[in-house]
């Protein structure tokens, strides 16, 4: 079993001049966690709802550095709506795992594994072709090789 049989292969793509609550509402209204960002047919990033809760919390040292700063209500919000002001671009992860839709879906799952990602962009000919869930994946591996 290769990629190509368990990859979405309408891929919804998101610009990265796009503002995050927009792009919240393209999760939202296509039932996506995350979507490749293409700027002039290149694949240039991927946003996902984990780049999101990354921008909108902060990182364990922000936390141990000044903890009642962020168990403030108001400033949770605040800091909410100036992310969603912000570009897809700001936030994305610009280190984007992609693989040809040959590639052995054992393979992609390992691939997923090590780079500690949820999606694997599928490229043919450097052209974007599919997209392949962590749930894509693994529900196959399951059923071919556990089931």
């Amino acid at each position: 079993m290769r990629l190509r049989d368990v990859m979405t292969h309408r891929v919804h793509t998101l610009q990265p001049t796009l503002s995050v609550e927009d792009a919240v509402r393209f999760f939202i209204r296509h039932g996506v966690k995350g979507a490749p960002v293409v700027e002039q047919e290149k694949v240039v990033g991927v946003v996902s709802e984990k780049d999101i809760f990354r921008a909108l919390y902060p990182s364990v040292t922000e936390f141990y550095n000044n903890p009642e700063l962020w168990m403030e209500e108001a400033e949770l919000e605040g800091n909410a709506k100036a992310i969603a002001a912000k570009q897809v671009r700001d936030i994305m992860t610009k280190q984007v795992v992609t693989a040809p839709p040959d590639t052995p879906i054992m393979q992609a799952g390992a691939m997923m594994l090590a780079h500690r990602v949820h999606r694997i962009v599928v490229m043919e000919s450097g052209r974007l072709v599919g997209i392949a869930t962590r749930s894509d994946v693994f529900q196959n591996v399951f059923k071919k090789f556990l089931g």
